[in-house]
């Protein structure tokens, strides 16, 4: 496999070795700002609202993801691509250096700082994606998209170790200030990506267009598009279910504000060791023994058999697991899977299309699994952890099912 890789690799030209080189600085950055960012956010979250609020942010998402999505993809046409990467960064680096100051000062802050951080990840990884999908070809992308993902899941192992292990001493808040230079470092790097990449020097790659519903008739239109809306929403359901359970027990076991902020930064480097495996060894022997077809039924099987575990011992040593499956895997073997499919799209739909989902539906799918969990919170009256599991293997057989209907479709059968 690496002789293989090696090989490939001897067979780029200069710019392409420098577009690959910054394509895997861009994510190294994004995951590690994340990393740090993530877990500060979760604990100020749960330390000023509780476990139980989880839901009612997950469903505040949904405007404000439309609201940013609808911004994006109006301006991007005028604005072009680095100049609208440039203003996101800004906006998220200054904004966090603020929280830095604010957040002790402002009791409302940790919610709004908490739904932010959920919509401007997927935002700023999208942006890199797209401009990835727009350069690298689908015979390519088979071993390099793994390699990529890995350098991002570095770079999350990176970050995590900063909360991890230097929270109780710094102070959770303190942490946010490191936003600043890393977003500083992400500009320039996504400067000389879209130099060295096939887009550069191009004009009209986006439609002007007045439509609000141009990117939905996209997606009923084009098979390919409508399967990665639908298999995206049911891996964001079922994740949101098994976050939520991690948490409340979380909040449980763990009292304490700063030292939750270390265990679940220790828990999220697991996560960012076990997806950065998945990203370098596990995508590509998945794709090599199974094909992209039986790949995308191997994932929901695999969750599959958590949930019966957890429905057999709930216990939080077996939630935790869950929790890092699922997380590993919708940050590695699944979002590999998921990205190759967009490769033959056209640039629009790259970019445009790939917002919506990858940004609306992809956290807006997080407000279904909200409503779902409200909704047995005021039927049950009683603790709904392990319920919430049948609610989690209904959806994975859902999601086997669509892809046994979708891949019928000779447009995703073809990719």
């Amino acid at each position: 496999m690496l002789k293989r890789i090696k090989e490939e690799f001897k067979g780029f030209s200069r710019k392409e070795g420098l577009f690959v080189f910054c394509a895997m600085l861009c994510g190294f950055l994004v995951c590690s700002e994340y990393a740090i960012i993530r877990p500060v956010a979760n604990s100020l979250f749960i330390t000023r609202y509780t476990s139980d609020f989880l839901p009612y942010a997950w469903l505040v998402m949904v405007p404000l993801n439309f609201l940013v999505v609808f911004l994006y993809n109006r301006f991007l046409p005028r604005l072009g691509c680095l100049r609208m990467f440039v203003l996101i960064a800004s906006i998220i680096a200054g904004g966090n250096f603020l929280s830095g100051f604010f957040l002790k000062q402002l009791g409302f802050l940790p919610f709004i700082f908490y739904v932010w951080k959920e919509i401007y990840i997927m935002l700023m990884l999208q942006q890199i994606w797209s401009v990835i999908h727009a350069t690298i070809d689908i015979k390519r992308a088979k071993y390099l998209y793994g390699f990529l993902f890995g350098i991002g899941g570095l770079g999350g192992m990176f970050g995590s170790m900063i909360p991890g292990f230097m929270a109780v001493k710094l102070g959770s808040e303190n942490l946010l200030f490191l936003s600043l230079p890393i977003y500083a470092l992400l500009l320039i790097a996504y400067r000389f990506l879209l130099r060295y990449s096939s887009m550069h020097g191009q004009t009209g790659l986006f439609a002007e267009s007045r439509d609000a519903f141009l990117v939905l008739k996209s997606i009923k239109t084009t098979p390919i598009l409508l399967f990665i809306l639908l298999i995206v929403v049911f891996m964001q359901m079922s994740s949101t279910v098994i976050d939520y359970q991690f948490n409340k027990l979380l909040e449980v076991s763990v009292g304490d504000k700063d030292l939750r902020t270390e265990f679940t930064g220790r828990i999220l480097g697991l996560i960012n060791f076990c997806t950065t495996i998945l990203q370098f060894v596990g995508s590509f022997v998945l794709l090599q023994f199974l094909g992209l077809k039986r790949s995308h039924f191997a994932i929901p099987a695999m969750l599959t058999m958590n949930a019966l575990a957890f429905m057999v011992a709930p216990l939080f040593g077996v939630i935790s697991f869950s929790f890092v499956t699922i997380k590993s895997f919708d940050f590695s073997l699944f979002g590999i899977i998921k990205e190759m499919l967009y490769i033959p799209l056209k640039p629009d739909e790259k970019f445009r299309t790939k917002a919506f989902i990858d940004v609306f539906a992809y956290r807006s799918a997080k407000a279904f699994a909200s409503l779902l969990i409200l909704f047995l919170q005021v039927a049950s009256g009683v603790s709904i952890v392990t319920t919430l599991t049948w609610g989690v293997l209904v959806l994975f057989l859902l999601w086997g099912a669509t892809v046994i209907k979708l891949y019928k479709t000779e447009a995703v059968r073809t990719v």
